[in-house]
């Protein structure tokens, strides 16, 4: 959400195929474990930046210095003025937050407790390594926001995927992959992204379900659109409660492991 070069509200796998799956078939993932590899990370409720987006903050940012469309960025100091645009160095994060936590885990990841000011700080001037970003990564880590709003609070994790489902029949941010957020995308001016009720029924996987119970265990029984099913995975969360109120929760990297069940009549 604060890397506009990403075009849509999270950074997401490379899809996977499973040999074999046709349109019109079934694929049975079960959850057989979810390991977080963060060792802390940051939220709260999150402000959209007005004059930094094209009808969409998700998946339509755009740099209000140059205006350019989905600018590359770069991470200059902390706090929420960081996200510098490449080309032109303004200020280009389409989110702020308006009460944020900086939280720190114990090594078993079992616990987690919000952290103060002089925390916070120091843990977003290394924020990508406490976070663990992949290689690949491009995403701007939200550790480097520094919030210190919320100190002292302590909490058990109970990680779960917030994005896990299978490749849309049509090109959607990987965000609105749902009923719900893809409301978003109907009859939307003026981005790329547009579409029509009908459209959005027909292709949707509802890959972005954002619910808790996704997690250890779990099975979900998702629909293949595209030759393969592309399997794909994102949003991973340390803990949520029984829906994501704020906008924006705990977002952490992890280690899943999962089992393919391919099914058709």
């Amino acid at each position: 959400m604060i890397t506009p070069e990403i075009r849509g509200g999270h950074e997401v796998t490379r899809p996977v195929a499973v040999e074999g799956a046709e349109v019109g078939d079934a694929i049975a993932i079960r959850i057989r474990s979810l390991v977080v590899t963060s060792a802390a990370t940051a939220s709260g409720n999150d402000k959209v930046m007005e004059g930094r987006f094209n009808g969409d903050p998700f998946c339509a940012a755009v740099c209000p210095g140059c205006g350019t469309q989905w600018p590359a960025t770069r991470i200059e100091g902390i706090g929420q003025t960081a996200v510098r645009c490449e080309t032109c160095g303004a200020d280009a994060a389409p989110f702020t937050s308006t009460h944020g936590y900086t939280i720190a885990f114990d090594d078993e990841r079992s616990v987690g407790l919000t952290l103060g000011r002089a925390e916070a700080e120091k843990m977003a001037a290394d924020a990508a390594r406490l976070m663990a970003l992949p290689d690949a990564s491009i995403q701007n880590p939200i550790l480097t926001f520094a919030p210190a709003d919320l100190v002292a609070v302590a909490t058990r994790l109970r990680p779960f995927l917030g994005q896990l489902g299978t490749t849309p029949g049509k090109a959607m941010p990987d965000s609105h992959n749902a009923g719900d957020f893809g409301s978003f995308l109907l009859n939307a001016p003026p981005h790329a992204y547009s579409l029509t009720e009908e459209e959005l029924i027909a292709n949707k996987t509802d890959g972005h379900l954002d619910v808790n119970t996704v997690r250890e265990g779990a099975v979900l029984i998702c629909p293949v659109k595209v030759p393969g099913g592309g399997i794909y995975l994102g949003d991973m969360h340390a803990f949520q409660g029984d829906g994501e109120i704020a906008g924006h929760t705990a977002d952490v990297q992890a280690r899943p492991l999962w089992k393919f069940t391919l099914s058709r009549d």
